[in-house]
């Protein structure tokens, strides 16, 4: 049984989950419940939980700040939040997992069956550390969650010069080395992670940073030059977006 902390200020929303998590979850233990982020850290002193279902909109002290104050996160955390576009950007782009409010009971399962493979490893503590800094940060600046072979590499979306496509995985080629960057993701899933006002999709296999474009081709149904001296083809159906954000048109 995999001990766990369902941290709310909302009691029916804990009476909730505790419900589906009973019909949903047979695995999960509830060994405590707090009502507030005070609680919330007597609550993992106490029972040193594996897993803790942490709200993030709570008064006096919100999730996030509990953490701040967590003496060590030993342990793999579910967020769960109601709708907010800049939070779920944040938790997205860190790879850290949350549930929308009302929990869906497919995708409760989902969360967990997750948390309880990554219990056979060391707890991602730097994804949450990440999170946690992502949040404070305007999102030209948040930091992206990539993962590679051996955990995840931490980018920020400025040192990024293009992206593409390579199948079911993703090329990141930047602008001050000569590195190249393999990453098990689509470059569909990719676009969703990176600040729109930074990226633009050129091409159904390219997204380019558009501050390192240097050059417009009209030659051979058009291209972009990038700082780097590399060329990149356009598509006839993204060129008329690409331009406008140029100022070409």
């Amino acid at each position: 049984m995999i001990k766990t902390i369902l941290v709310d200020d909302e009691a029916l929303c804990i009476n909730s989950l505790q419900d589906d998590l009973v019909k949903y979850c047979p695995e999960i233990e509830i060994v405590a419940t707090a009502s507030s982020g005070k609680e919330g850290i007597l609550a993992i002193r106490k029972h040193q939980p594996q897993l803790i279902f942490l709200d993030i909109g709570m008064p006096w002290m919100n999730g996030f700040e509990m953490l701040e104050l967590v003496e060590e996160i030993n342990f793999q955390i579910i967020f769960v939040t109601a709708f907010d576009q800049f939070a779920a950007r944040a938790f997205r782009i860190s790879a850290v997992d949350y549930l929308l409010k009302p929990v869906d009971g497919k995708e409760l399962q989902t969360a967990v069956a997750k948390a309880i493979s990554n219990l056979k490893h060391t707890p991602e503590i730097t994804l949450v550390n990440n999170l946690l800094s992502n949040i404070k940060l305007p999102e030209q600046q948040q930091k992206i969650a990539l993962p590679y072979r051996e955990g995840y590499e931490f980018i920020e979306p400025q040192h990024i010069l293009y992206c593409e496509a390579d199948g079911a995985y993703t090329r990141f080629y930047f602008h001050d080395d000569k590195r190249v960057l393999l990453i098990s993701k689509s470059l569909g899933d990719i676009e969703l992670l990176l600040p729109t006002n930074q990226f633009q999709r050129i091409h159904h296999s390219t997204i380019v940073n558009v501050a390192y474009i240097t050059h417009f081709i009209k030659t051979d149904g058009g291209y972009v030059q990038m700082n780097s001296g590399k060329r990149l083809m356009i598509s006839k159906t993204r060129k008329e977006a690409l331009l406008g954000r140029l100022g070409l048109k």
